[in-house]
C-alpha cells in the first residue's frame, strides 16, 4: 500500500475509492488518509483494509467517516462489493 505522501500525489489522478492500508510504512494510519480525503474537494470513500478487521476496528472505521473495511489477504468478491457499493455511494452524491 502507499505512504501519505504517495497518495497525496495519486489524489490527483481520477479514482473512484481509495483504499488504505490501517497502517502505512511511513508511519501514517487510515485515519490521516480519512483526514485527508476530508480536505479533498470531492472527497472519495475511503475503505481500510486489515489483518485484523475485528468488530471494534470495523465500528472505528465507520464511526469516523471512512466507508467500509476488508479484511487481508482480499477476497475478490468482498472486494468488488466493497468498491462497487462505494461507487454507487459516491454516484448518489
Amino acid at each position: 500500500m502507499q505512504s501519505l505522501g504517495e497518495f497525496l500525489i495519486a489524489e490527483r489522478a481520477p479514482t473512484g475509492v481509495i483504499i488504505s492500508d490501517s497502517s502505512l510504512p511511513d508511519g501514517h494510519c487510515w485515519k490521516d488518509v480519512l483526514v485527508e480525503t476530508q480536505r479533498m474537494h470531492q472527497p472519495l470513500p475511503l475503505i481500510v483494509a486489515d489483518r485484523v478487521a475485528d468488530a471494534r476496528l470495523w465500528g472505528e472505521v465507520l464511526n469516523l467517516g471512512a466507508y467500509d473495511l476488508l479484511t487481508k489477504p482480499f477476497d475478490a468478491e468482498e472486494v468488488l462489493y466493497a468498491v462497487t457499493t462505494a461507487c454507487r455511494h459516491l454516484d448518489h452524491s
